[in-house]
């Protein structure tokens, strides 16, 4: 089976025309299905690009949403907006809300959204501030009255994504007999994944770019099931990354330019279990 993963392709940057060359070179690499991490676009017209991009490539697509997914919009009215299309189109299939995936006889996939979580770096004192406290309608809210009161929406957000990710994770685990588990998030789940042109995120801007909300799961999960890999693909950053946080536990970030959406990478996953 050949997956297609994709991250950060912001698609509403360009020109309806350039949306669908790039669909055609995913069609051209013969993939089974497509992976993909995060902003492909923003709300007002995130329904549309996911159903362009289903109708043109014509093959399932696995996804989870990024921050870019909620600009201009809501959390609560996105996700309404991401369950109802997952219900009613074939192919399309928002990961919280499909729940787990099986792939192959030894390799499942499950997702969550991951949101930033300020646990990393200095947030308090951080002169940084992002467009999601403008943009997503429950950020904003929380932004107006302090930034204490933001801290603890993001928290808030990143653990009740956390505590999904977790759920599915021992769905799996409890109900399957497999090798591999395929992690799609947006958010990295750790520091050290988390860079800017190859150099580490700065304390400054670190509480915005990783979850230690999801990666406390992976890591507590991972430790527990040692016999399964759990290979993660994320984005946000911008930057590539890939860490291995223990022997059976990779995260990798996609790298990625706005108006340039690109294929990250071809994944292979075997159909049958080795005897």
């Amino acid at each position: 089976m050949k997956l297609a993963w994709l991250t950060d392709l912001h698609l509403n940057f360009i020109a309806p025309k350039e949306r669908l060359a790039f669909y055609q070179t995913i069609v051209d690499t013969k993939i089974d299905a497509v992976l993909v991490s995060g902003d492909s676009a923003e709300a007002p017209s995130l329904c549309d690009i996911f159903l362009e991009m289903v109708h043109a490539i014509g093959k399932p697509i696995y996804f989870v949403l990024g921050n870019h997914d909620y600009y201009r919009g809501s959390v609560a009215q996105v996700r309404a907006d991401m369950t109802m299309l997952t219900q009613t189109t074939e192919l399309l299939s928002w990961l919280p809300s499909s729940g787990v995936q099986k792939l192959t006889a030894n390799t499942l996939l499950v997702g969550t959204d991951g949101f930033a979580d300020a646990r990393y770096g200095n947030f308090d004192k951080s002169p940084a501030s992002l467009n999601d406290s403008y943009l997503i309608a429950e950020l904003y809210q929380k932004k107006l009255l302090s930034k204490t009161h933001l801290k603890r929406q993001m928290q808030q957000l990143a653990d009740d994504d956390a505590k999904q990710l977790h759920r599915d994770l021992q769905t799996a685990l409890q109900t399957h007999s497999f090798k591999k588990i395929i992690i799609l998030t947006h958010v990295p789940p750790f520091p050290q994944v988390c860079t800017y042109q190859g150099n580490p995120t700065d304390s400054n801007f670190l509480p915005y770019f990783a979850s230690k909300a999801t990666g406390d799961v992976l890591l507590a999960v991972a430790h527990d099931y040692p016999l399964v890999e759990f290979y993660t693909l994320c984005g946000h950053t911008h930057s590539y990354a890939r860490s291995q946080t223990l022997p059976n536990l990779i995260v990798t970030v996609g790298s990625a330019e706005y108006y340039t959406p690109t294929i990250q990478e071809i994944i292979t996953i075997q159909h049958k279990m080795k005897s």
